[in-house]
């Protein structure tokens, strides 16, 4: 393999598997906790067969709605540069029958200017 290739192709295996051990080791408190169905909320998020991803803000209350279900989650941390994760870790058991990774992007009143 040529010297010109080994670098950039090492850079991006190292990134790659610094941002999975990352994701893995988060503690799942930084993702915030779950709430009662009569919490308001600030955002209704309607997951289909055709939804991959999924973008939130932290410090928001979301709902999520799958079919004829739901829960609620509060995504406390505004400013937690939350890791991308998978909805699965968070919502009840059996509810997504496929992957979708939830972005939680830093709340705008919590980042210094």
């Amino acid at each position: 393999m040529k010297t010109k290739l080994l670098l950039p192709l090492l850079t991006a295996m190292t990134l790659g598997l610094a941002g999975t051990a990352l994701a893995a080791v988060q503690p799942s408190d930084l993702r915030g906790k779950a709430v009662s169905a009569s919490t308001p909320v600030d955002q209704v998020i309607v997951i289909t067969d055709a939804t991959r991803h999924l973008n939130v803000t932290g410090g928001s209350t979301v709902r999520f709605v799958v079919g004829e279900r739901s829960f609620s989650w509060n995504f406390q941390n505004g400013s937690a540069h939350v890791v991308p994760f998978d909805l699965q870790q968070i919502a009840p058991s059996g509810l997504l029958t496929h992957r979708v990774v939830v972005y939680v992007s830093d709340n705008p009143l919590y980042q210094n200017n």
